[in-house]
């Protein structure tokens, strides 16, 4: 886990003309209040809003199984979500593979109840408290034993049915999946938050795979109009992120 936010990226980000950052809410949680403040002040100085704040849990907290601790999970997301709305982030990733995988006791049923009851429970109302959406990430097979598909993604938001919790559909993961991109239509009205990232974790700075493609495709016949990252490698530094920014704004102008 990183122990230190990355200024050097942080730069190369409002340098390259990105709309917003998106920051690792477990790394901010984790950060003293001196290097909190730090990040606070560089990101007013930048002008830089952070929009959306992903890794929510880290593998410490978790949250199915018998390990599972509401009070733990409380105590986390108080601090965490503070944090979140100080930044100014109206959404947060729930992908959190070590915090949520299920261990060999727990089936996927009882994980899913697990997790709808902690939601009600505890994560809504925080959500209220500091004006967060949180966004339920599946995550590709070999990273995670639970919630891979969108189709599982909208299983937990339909089971919690909330207007706080939404879908997230992250390139990588549903290419790695082999998912249809269709999905994006089916499940268009709780989608509030993309992930873009080729094969590999790839930057897309010269044009997209074809399933890539397919999910962009899909994305304008919805005419959406919400937040999209890059969650990829760099490529070769700032010259890769304008001419993948570029690409990527062609593609909905």
């Amino acid at each position: 886990m990183k122990t230190e936010v990355d200024y050097n990226l942080v730069k190369m980000i409002k340098e390259a003309g990105f709309d917003y950052i998106e920051m690792r809410l477990m790394l901010v949680a984790a950060l003293s209040d001196e290097a909190f403040e730090k990040l606070v002040r560089t990101l007013q100085v930048y002008a830089l809003p952070c929009d959306v704040c992903c890794a929510l849990f880290p593998k410490t907290v978790r949250v199915t199984g018998m390990e599972a601790d509401d009070k733990n999970i409380k105590a986390y997301l108080e601090a965490a979500f503070s944090r979140a709305n100080i930044l100014g982030a109206k959404k947060v990733v729930f992908g959190s593979a070590p915090a949520r995988a299920l261990d060999k006791n727990t089936t996927e049923e009882q994980g899913y109840k697990q997790l709808t009851d902690m939601i009600h429970a505890i994560m809504l109302p925080l959500c209220e408290k500091y004006d967060v959406t949180v966004v339920i990430e599946p995550l590709r097979r070999d990273a995670c034993n639970f919630i891979n598909t969108l189709t599982d993604g909208m299983k937990l938001v339909r089971m919690v049915n909330a207007k706080r919790i939404g879908l997230l559909a992250d390139s990588l993961h549903m290419l790695t999946n082999e998912e249809n991109a269709n999905q994006i239509l089916d499940y268009q009205d709780s989608l509030k938050h993309v992930h873009i990232a080729d094969a590999r974790r790839g930057l897309p700075e010269d044009g997209y795979s074809e399933p890539v493609q397919d999910i962009i495709r899909n994305l304008k016949k919805i005419n959406y109009n919400n937040t999209i990252s890059f969650e990829s490698k760099n490529g070769r530094g700032i010259e890769s992120m304008i001419k993948a920014l570029n690409l990527l704004k062609k593609q909905f102008n």
